[in-house]
């Protein structure tokens, strides 16, 4: 069996809505590292946590008019290093 691979930038930031919602509909958050691991399998390398961060924020505006309920997901489900949300200070 073959690893799907993302090869668009939209097909990226589809896949970080849809994780987005099935990890926050089991109440789960996971760190832009462990992001960017699921995307290096899913054959995407972000080259740091920085680069990870503006894609999540690409994914974040995507999903923005598409669906709310996703938009939201994503922004309470992607964590910094610490375990704290990227945009909470």
């Amino acid at each position: 069996m073959s690893q799907e691979t993302l090869s668009t930038q939209e097909e990226i930031y589809d896949f970080i809505g849809e994780l987005a919602i099935a990890l926050y509909s089991k109440k789960i958050r996971i760190s832009l590292g462990s992001l960017r691991s699921i995307l290096q399998d899913k054959g995407k390398d972000y080259s740091n946590n920085r680069g990870m961060a503006t894609g999540v924020s690409a994914a974040y505006r995507r999903w923005k008019d598409k669906d709310p309920v996703v938009y939201h997901a994503i922004a309470y489900t992607f964590t910094d290093k610490d375990g704290n949300l990227a945009w909470d200070k």
